[in-house]
C-alpha cells in the first residue's frame, strides 16, 4: 500500500469514527410535542393516565411512553404510545408482546386510515378473544410495518433528523368484552389517527 492510499484510508477511518460519534451523541428531535397535544378529554370521551409498571419501565428504558385509558361512551380502550427517539429498541413489533403474553394471533388485517393503514389483529387465549390495532406514525405516514419503522429511524439517525419526523408506535386495545368498531373509534377519537 503506497503512502497516498494509507492517508486516504486513515482519513476515511477518522471520518467514520467522527460520524459515528456524532450519530451517537447529538440528540434528535423527539415526538413529545405531538404526543403531549393529545387531548385527555373532550366531547364524548375522557381518559386517565396510567403509570408504567416496573417491568414496562425496564423494557422501555429511556423511551418516552404515554399509557392512557380512554373511556368512549360505555367502552374503555387502552392506548400506549411509544416514542423511541431516546431508545430505538423500545419500538418493537407488538405481536411479539401478544405472543409472549400467551395470546395466539388468529387474524391480521389492515384498516385504512388517513395517510396509510393500521394493522388490526385478532387475539385468542383459550376461550377469550380480543382485538387490537397498532400503527407506526411519523405524523404524515401511517403503517403497520416494524421493518419500515426501523428503516425510518435509521434514516433519521443518518440524516441527524432531517429525513422525517420521529415515528411513534400507537397501540390501541379495547378493554371490554365484545367486538370493536374500529371505524367508529376513528370518528370518536380521530386525534389518535392523526398523531
Amino acid at each position: 500500500m503506497n503512502p497516498q492510499s494509507k492517508k486516504i484510508l486513515a482519513a476515511g477511518l477518522v471520518a467514520a469514527v467522527l460520524l459515528a460519534l456524532l450519530w451517537d451523541l447529538l440528540p434528535l428531535r423527539d415526538a413529545q410535542a405531538r404526543v403531549a397535544a393529545l387531548p385527555a378529554s373532550g366531547l364524548g370521551f375522557s381518559s386517565l393516565n396510567v403509570p408504567l409498571n416496573n417491568t414496562e419501565k425496564s423494557i422501555f428504558g429511556t423511551a418516552q411512553v404515554l399509557k392512557r385509558i380512554y373511556r368512549v361512551g360505555h367502552r374503555n380502550f387502552a392506548v400506549v404510545i411509544i416514542d423511541g427517539t431516546r431508545n430505538r429498541h423500545a419500538v418493537h413489533d407488538p405481536t411479539y408482546c401478544f405472543r409472549g403474553a400467551g395470546w395466539e394471533i388468529c387474524n391480521e388485517r389492515e384498516l385504512s386510515v388517513t395517510g396509510g393503514a393500521a394493522k388490526i389483529v385478532t387475539l385468542q387465549k383459550g376461550a377469550e378473544t380480543r382485538t387490537a390495532a397498532f400503527w407506526f406514525s411519523d405524523g404524515q405516514i401511517r403503517h403497520g410495518s416494524v421493518a419500515r419503522c426501523w428503516w425510518q429511524m435509521a434514516c433519521r439517525r443518518m440524516t441527524f433528523g432531517a429525513a422525517s419526523s420521529p415515528p411513534v408506535l400507537v397501540l390501541v386495545q379495547p378493554l371490554d368484552a365484545g367486538g370493536s368498531t374500529w371505524d367508529k373509534l376513528m370518528t370518536q377519537l380521530p386525534f389518535l389517527f392523526d398523531l
